[in-house]
């Protein structure tokens, strides 16, 4: 029977299963239906994401990450985290580590629990992106910001996030014609003062809001930074928990802490798995 051996890592609000697939057992580029599985709650191991370690020969070791509903990602910064963690813990690299993924080599770095991975300087930062959306019996500008970071995001500063329709607006934001056919991740945020900001992300691979995101705490840190309301280093207070943001020459460093929850093997029991009776209920989330 095959073994495949995973780990359950909670990133501060965000969890992801970690499988380790050095052997090449599993063909990634086939197992959309594997990683909505794994991720469906209460019917199995239940996740925001899965993130499959394979070897390389650029760096310390590959990673590919995945939204629960079965897309891959091209940087999860809470995902490489997490992967980070589980690698440490199998000796795959010390405590500074060099992650290939499919935007380029990452470096991470892991002190027990707490990890942290450096994003290189943004592609574009635009913080007068406009978008315009029905609204009424009319049509609306919105004014927000793009952030291309080796990932996509839109920021968009509200009054207050705890009362904000984070998850009604931000599947009108997200599913914009503008951003199709993959959608765009939307991050909402207040500034609490200089050092501190919270944040609520609605992620489209998910489709919902998510109670923490690497992704949303870089692209607020920049967006915020740029329009001097904030300064490193930044405190981002979502939901799940704090993850910590800083400035390092062009580069963001972000850093909180990332848990294995559990190890163990997926069973044929996992891989037989009927998605698509589930799925149609839509208890995937």
């Amino acid at each position: 029977m095959i073994k495949l051996e995973f780990s359950k890592v909670c990133t501060g609000g965000n969890d992801f299963v970690v499988v380790d697939n050095r052997k090449k057992i599993l063909d990634v580029d086939h197992q959309s239906d594997l990683v909505e599985m794994l991720c469906a709650r209460k019917y199995a191991i239940g996740a925001d994401g899965v993130c499959f370690i394979e070897l390389s020969e650029q760096a310390d070791y590959q990673v590919r990450c995945f939204s629960n509903n079965g897309t891959e990602t091209e940087f999860n910064t809470n995902g490489l985290r997490a992967s980070s963690r589980v690698a440490n813990e199998k000796e795959m690299a010390g405590n500074s580590h060099t992650i290939k993924t499919s935007v380029g080599i990452f470096k991470s770095e892991v002190s027990e629990k707490i990890v942290s991975i450096e994003v290189p300087q943004p592609k574009e930062i635009d913080i007068k992106h406009e978008l315009e959306i029905p609204h009424n019996f009319e049509s609306k500008i919105v004014h927000l910001s793009y952030v291309d970071a080796g990932f996509n995001h839109i920021v968009f500063r509200v009054e207050k996030t705890a009362t904000f329709d984070s998850r009604g607006i931000g599947a009108i934001l997200s599913n914009h014609t503008k951003y199709q056919p993959s959608g765009i991740d939307v991050s909402f945020y207040d500034v609490i003062d200089n050092h501190n900001l919270n944040i609520s992300t609605y992620e489209v691979g998910v489709g919902g809001v998510v109670n923490s995101s690497g992704n949303g705490a870089v692209s607020a840190f920049l967006v915020a930074e740029l329009k001097k309301e904030v300064a490193s280093p930044l405190i981002v207070h979502a939901w799940g928990g704090l993850l910590k943001v800083s400035r390092k020459d062009i580069s963001v460093i972000v850093e909180g802490e990332a848990r294995i929850a559990y190890s163990g093997y997926i069973t044929s029991d996992m891989l037989n798995f009927d998605i698509d009776k589930i799925r149609k209920k839509g208890f995937l989330l």
